[in-house]
């Protein structure tokens, strides 16, 4: 039984068809449809034997016995049947035969097909008999004897190949949605995991629409198919068997097997339950288990990625201890030794102070690296592009990091093997930083050879010619390994590389998306222990191409500006006049000093109204200004002198570095822009773009660039021999008292005569100045008083004399919002400060005496004896009386400053701080202080987002600052 269940249906039906079409022959063949061959045969012999007897035994009778043996010889040759003939009497005596008789003929044999006997009479007697042997009609088994055998031995196989094939066909093209019951088609839809009904030969009878929507098709789709044709996929991709099929292998339930299929891009997962079917064949079951398996594999690679977060985080962690406790150590180790006095000689205390200053500088670098990469993560990196000196830049980034590679005994070459175009479109900020940290990295991984910039535009692409920027190095190299990962954050060599060299293995993974954020490609091929070759590909704008500078032009400006370049770093600039426009008092002052030193005419004003006065009484070749100003801004002072038909270049000054603000000041009339803190390189290099270079040093000029005198000197011949304003008191104790309380001296040098000149001025100024603030406390004017005290805030320490600052200040912030009274008092408490002012006489006969010397500044202590923290020293060089003098003036204005700051958070007055905010930027950095760039700007956000708490936490962070702050001791 069982056997026969294995049988397909296909083959037995087949077998029931051919014993149908059997049966039908035999009783075709019993009923005499069909001829029957062996019986024509012994019917035609039969005859033939008959009339030879007839034949013969007339012969016989006659006496002719040869005739007959002639007769019958022919028939045996003639009838290839007939194998022989004899005539034999009833003595058993041959008479006549024909043919070989004796061999052929069996005499013991019956009648039949193969030989036959007829007897023979003469006279109403048998004479004797007529012997005839014929050839065998052959046939196996004797089936020659049935007609209709060797129909059926060919038909039946061949009917039975026929009616199995056409069968298979003819059940292929049957609908088999008829296969299921309506009823139970509508039972098995409703289940909630997908199933479909298989017959033997794997073609799909009934599929339910939990399955066809798991697998995004109709079941009337799926309904007549072969599972093969489905795209199942196996967990381990390998071509194993199916559920289905095991299960007919084996006539056993399969469960819970795992298949996959893809749909739409997603991986879908089963669970596949099979069962057989007696006879029929086989129910599947899919049960969609897709999002456990999802959430398995999430929180596996959640748990790997954490697994490898924390591990980056610790590499991460203690690779940024080490590289920030490293320049730290060396900032604590050698300020301690300043602060102790442990060192013998100014020398030693320079040498100190670099380190200290060195130091710095990479931290700073550190901090600028995580907050680049944490912008570029955020998706907040921009890049602007504008007009882009590439010549300039890449040459400014070799000249400034030429003397760290004079420490390593290397040098830094630049090589322009083709045409540059003159100015490109890109970012020249992001550009110099890529650069920079490309050439520092060979610098800091190259003993021994060079390092060189090879520069060229490749323009064999039709397309766009691609600017190439290659860094080229003899250090240690890498291994193929290595450069594949080279360019990961955090990533470096390998462990050695970074307790050997340093880094955070930031680098490189910034200046590649800055690059690709600029429209290019940063590559390495690199050779262990030969080197490695950093390449910067940028794409250069075809019209750009049109205006180019040959690497023999650039060589020729090379040493042209080298020509022009003094003694102490600074470039030469022509006696011509410049005007600096700034309502920053060290602003000004810092860029006066800078561009008189280089030889240029300065002249400052505090606002653009006053530069638009200016420029209408002088001629001026160059302005700087300021683009947020009181009084009147920069951008509206520009409008107005370019309305006016004023030509004069005009370069932008502004703390924003903002993507759009160099075209705002540009569509302003502005000719370029610079962004505060100034650079000094950079100052000069665009003031010398404008004014042209000096074609020789003047005496006066060397003079102020060695230091001797001061950049704009101011006529000295009255302020010289000035009497001082109030008593003499020089010589005096300090105990002494005037009008009851002790003197006050200025804070500036008095024996140089450019600062009590200036000092002079301020005094001799004051008294008409405070007369107008009582005017207006009378009249009710406050915007004048605010005007007027914030003169005096910012003059006053400016000068030496920062005891009015706090009181000016007080004065400014209550103008409006303090009683009258209040008002008058703080103006009696400055007129008692202006009363006890002392300027010191100077005996002309004494000879000049010599500058003092600088004194090392002690960094801020609180009350007590531990530090308030880490103490912040200006960048600016201490060693220079009139940058310290800018920046003791800044710190003069600072406090007050601060001050106005809380009380503007408090009052909700957003512009007022805003201003404030700007100022501190600008100017903070402008002498040295950068620290205050950020909690400036961060309180800018925090004013245009309307959060207090925020605002009132920057202030809190700037007054930290503040008090880390060590100013520097004339």
């Amino acid at each position: 039984m069982n056997l026969l269940q294995r049988i397909p249906i296909r083959i037995r039906i087949s077998f029931g068809l051919v014993g149908l079409m059997t049966g039908s022959l035999l009783v075709a063949s019993a009923g005499g449809f069909f001829p029957n061959e062996q019986e024509e045969i012994l019917r035609g012999r039969a005859k033939l034997c008959e009339s030879l007897a007839i034949s013969g035994t007339a012969m016989a009778a006659s006496g002719q016995v040869d005739s007959l043996h002639v007769a019958l010889a022919s028939i045996v040759q003639r009838d290839p049947q007939v194998l022989s003939i004899g005539l034999q009497n009833t003595e058993g005596q041959t008479v006549v035969s024909a043919g070989a008789h004796e061999e052929t003929w069996d005499a013991d044999a019956e009648n039949g097909m193969n030989q036959m006997r007829v007897p023979i009479f003469r006279h109403g007697k048998q004479w004797g008999e007529l012997q005839v042997a014929f050839e065998p009609t052959g046939g196996l088994l004797g089936l020659d004897h049935w007609a209709p055998a060797w129909l059926l031995i060919v038909l039946i196989p061949a009917c039975l190949l026929q009616f199995s094939f056409f069968l298979r066909k003819t059940l292929e093209n049957l609908d088999p949605s008829g296969a299921v019951p309506t009823h139970v088609e509508k039972a098995l839809d409703t289940f909630t995991v997908g199933l479909f009904l298989l017959n033997s030969r794997d073609r799909i009878l009934f599929a339910n629409q939990r399955l066809a929507i798991l697998l995004g098709c109709t079941a009337d789709e799926l309904v007549g198919k072969r599972t093969s044709e489905l795209a199942w996929i196996h967990p381990d991709k390998t071509a194993a068997t199916l559920p289905w099929e095991d299960a007919k292998q084996t006539n056993d339930s399969v469960n819970d097997r795992i298949l996959h299929f893809e749909l739409n891009g997603r991986m879908l997962t089963f669970s596949v339950n099979c069962t057989p079917i007696t006879g029929q064949g086989f129910l599947a079951t899919f049960d969609d288990i897709t999002l456990i398996e999802e959430n398995k594999v999430e929180l596996a690679n959640a748990r790997d990625e954490a697994q490898n977060a924390n591990e980056a985080k610790s590499a991460f962690l203690a690779n940024m201890s080490h590289e920030i406790r490293t320049p730290l150590n060396a900032v604590l180790g050698f300020t301690d030794v300043l602060r102790r006095g442990l060192v013998t000689n100014s020398d030693e205390a320079i040498g100190h102070l670099n380190m200290i200053h060195n130091s710095g500088e990479h931290l700073l670098e550190l901090i600028n690296d995580i907050l680049d990469l944490s912008k570029i993560e955020a998706g907040r990196l921009q890049v602007e592009m504008i007009d882009t000196n590439v010549q300039e830049t890449i040459t400014t980034v070799a000249s400034v990091l030429q003397e760290r590679a004079v420490e390593k005994n290397l040098e830094v070459h630049v090589e322009f093997n083709s045409p540059l175009p003159r100015i490109m479109q890109t970012d020249p900020t992001r550009l110099r930083q890529v650069i920079t940290n490309l050439v520092g990295n060979a610098i800091k991984f190259t003993d021994e050879g060079a390092v060189k910039i090879v520069v060229d535009v490749d323009t064999e692409n039709d397309s766009a010619a691609m600017l190439k920027i290659a860094v080229v190095d003899s250090g240690i190299g890498m291994t193929p390994d290595q450069q594949s990962k080279i360019f990961q954050s955090f990533v470096q060599a390998d462990s050695s590389t970074t307790r050997k060299y340093g880094g955070t293995g930031l680098g490189l993974s910034i200046s590649r998306r800055l690059t690709e954020a600029m429209g290019g490609d940063l590559s390495v091929a690199s050779e262990v222990n030969v080197g490695s070759t950093f390449t910067i590909t940028l794409p250069v704008d075809p019209q750009a191409m049109e205006d180019v500078i040959t690497p023999e032009e650039i060589q020729s400006q090379a040493n042209q500006s080298h020509a022009n370049v003094s003694e102490n770093g600074l470039i030469r600039l022509p006696a011509l006049p410049v005007l600096v426009v700034d309502d920053g008092e060290a602003n000004r002052r810092l860029i006066e000093l800078v561009l008189g030193r280089a030889g240029a005419i300065v002249t400052t004003a505090e606002n653009g109204l006053e530069a638009i006065r200016l420029l209408s009484e002088s001629d001026y070749s160059l302005v700087l200004m300021d683009m947020q100003m009181p009084v009147l801004d920069g951008y509206t002072a520009t409008r107005r002198l370019r309305e006016c038909g004023v030509t004069t270049p005009i370069i932008a000054l502004t703390g924003n570095a903002m993507k759009g603000d160099r075209e705002k000041c540009i569509d302003a009339g502005c000719d370029d822009f610079l962004t505060k803190p100034v650079n000094i390189d950079e100052l000069l290099s665009h003031a010398q773009a404008y004014l042209g270079e000096d074609d020789a040093v003047h005496p006066e000029t060397s003079a102020m660039i060695d230091g001797s005198e001061a950049a704009n000197p101011l006529p000295t011949e009255e302020t010289s021999a000035a009497t001082p304003l109030l008593p003499n008191l020089a010589s005096e104790d300090t105990s002494l008292r005037y009008d009851g309380a002790s003197p006050i001296h200025p804070t500036l040098p008095m024996s140089d005569p450019d600062y009590r000149a200036i000092t002079t001025d301020f005094v001799s100024r004051l008294d008409k100045r405070l007369q107008a603030m009582e005017n207006a406390i009378a009249s009710d004017d406050f915007e004048t008083l605010k005007a007027e005290a914030h003169w005096l805030k910012g003059s006053g320490g400016t000068v030496g004399l920062g005891v009015f600052t706090e009181s000016a200040a007080m004065l400014e912030r209550g103008a409006g919002q303090f009683e009258r009274s209040q008002l008058e008092q703080l103006l009696d408490d400055i007129r008692d400060l202006q009363r006890r002012i002392v300027i010191p006489a100077v005996d002309c006969a004494d000879p000049p005496q010599a500058p003092p010397k600088m004194a090392v500044p002690e960094p801020p202590t609180t009350t007590g004896s531990e530090p308030v923290g880490d103490p912040i020293y200006s960048s600016l060089p201490l060693d220079d009386r009139e940058f310290c003098e800018i920046i003791i003036d800044f710190v003069g204005r600072l406090d007050p400053q601060i001050a106005e700051m809380r009380r503007l958070v408090a009052s909700g007055a957003t512009q007022e701080l805003i201003d404030l905010a700007h100022w501190l930027k600008g100017a903070g950095g402008t002498v040295g202080y950068s620290e205050f760039t950020a909690p400036a700007s961060a309180l800018v956000d925090a004013v245009r987002s309307g959060s207090q708490p925020e605002c009132e936490k920057c202030v809190d962070a700037i007054q930290s600052i503040r008090e880390r702050l060590v100013v520097p001791v004339l």
